[in-house]
């Protein structure tokens, strides 16, 4: 019998993955850190390691940097997965010696299974890329309604410190408040996932990264920061609201028009969005960009402002001239911090407004709120009974209140 060491610190997602492989007849152990997980190989020698990345007391690249210390891929495979993509973790992990990363917000348990055997496999079969179409008889419909229900408690977790954060402004016990959110956010992440709610996992993942660097960096708390999480916030109820949490949502086809006359902005632009799964069509200049829009549609548009021939505003009018453009999401991206720049934004049509240089974790949240959000009818209003029954935690007035609060409390 081959014996599995799950290091993981989320309960839940150590518990999906070792009944499943229990079931398969594997012999499981659980640590719930790095500490423990290295002292529990050491004791009881697994023959492979489903490792988790953010973990406590040491973390998961640190871990894979020991075991490869003593055992080479061939000798012990090691399965890392993660929810989000902080400090370019995943990259880390591939240089550490994994054998494969795997994201969790869309990674369904049987996939997770199907890959240890593979793994364990003499001998292993050629690697391939994994495919994410499972059967929705996967999921338990009983485990899935008991986490959409319990939704009003899971946003007023959300709301709470949000509302704290937005109040106080810049204050050393942003990091606790930061901390909370996150402790609220990452099970959301690999629960949904676990359950076959990809809208919800896809949006808590990139919460949870930008969350995850607030922790390591508080002084990067903005307004546009604190905005972006409480926009998505709003989406995670909306998801909650939607029949079956959104879970039929799927990105894949997702389009982001950029138009950046700098190449490195492109570039940078182009690779957030596609660790959030959305595919970026760059243009470095407005011209092109009025070209390239023409009898197509995009689920998003980032725009930068100082570009030759016209400039962002100009050219966001005219795509709010266009019919197919009237409600697509607009989000300028620009060098300029003067208030008279994002009231202009606004003025022209822009649905929001980030300065340079600017978190990459931000503009993967909000750009992924923008176009979640877009894909969903508005089946339910705010203030009410959301699809699953339960009251709405925060009306639209309180969402907009909040807002005013956060941009004032940075005015002073």
């Amino acid at each position: 019998m081959k014996n599995v060491l799950i290091i993981e610190d989320d309960p839940l997602i150590a518990d999906v993955y070792s009944q499943k492989l229990r079931e398969q007849g594997f012999a499981v152990n659980v640590a719930a850190d790095g500490r423990a997980g290295l002292e529990m190989f050491h004791e009881r020698k697994a023959d492979l390691v489903l490792l988790d990345l953010l973990l406590p007391q040491i973390d998961g690249v640190q871990v894979l940097k020991q075991l490869r210390s003593e055992f080479g891929p061939q000798e012990l495979p090691v399965l890392a997965f993660t929810n989000a993509y902080p400090g370019g973790m995943v990259q880390q992990a591939w240089e550490a010696g994994a054998n494969q990363v795997i994201p969790k917000a869309g990674t369904k348990p049987g996939l997770v299974i199907q890959m240890v055997e593979n793994a364990l496999a003499s001998p292993p079969p050629p690697a391939t890329s994994p495919t994410w179409t499972t059967s929705k008889a996967e999921f338990d419909p009983v485990a899935r309604k008991t986490f959409l229900d319990s939704s009003s408690e899971t946003l007023a977790a959300l709301w709470r410190p949000l509302k704290q954060l937005a109040v106080q402004g810049y204050h050393p016990d942003n990091q606790t408040c930061f901390r909370e959110l996150l402790g609220v956010v990452r099970p959301l992440t690999t629960t949904a996932a676990s359950l076959g709610l990809e809208g919800i996992a896809q949006m808590c993942s990139a919460l949870e990264a930008l969350l995850q660097e607030l922790c390591d960096a508080p002084h990067r708390l903005s307004p546009s920061v604190l905005l972006t999480i409480a926009q998505a916030t709003d989406t995670l109820e909306s998801l909650f609201a939607y029949p079956h949490g959104g879970s039929a949502k799927n990105l894949s086809g997702a389009r982001v028009l950029v138009v950046d006359d700098d190449a490195f902005a492109r570039q940078a632009v182009s690779r957030v969005l596609s660790r959030v799964n959305l595919r970026a069509v760059c243009v470095d200049n407005p011209v092109r960009a009025l070209k390239r829009r023409t009898g197509k549609r995009f689920d998003l548009i980032v725009l930068d402002i100082e570009m030759p021939e016209a400039n962002g505003f100009d050219l966001c009018s005219r795509f709010r001239a266009m019919p197919a453009c009237r409600n697509t999401p607009i989000i300028f991206l620009s060098v300029r911090k003067d208030l008279k720049d994002r009231t202009e934004s606004v003025l022209r049509g822009g649905n929001d407004y980030i300065t340079k240089p600017f978190l990459h974790t931000e503009l993967a949240t909000k750009a992924l709120s923008f176009v979640i959000g877009g894909s969903l009818k508005p089946a339910h209003t705010a203030g009410k009974p959301n699809g699953n029954g339960s009251e709405s935690v925060f009306s639209r007035r309180e969402l907009n209140a909040l807002k005013q609060v956060i941009l004032g409390s940075y005015d002073s």
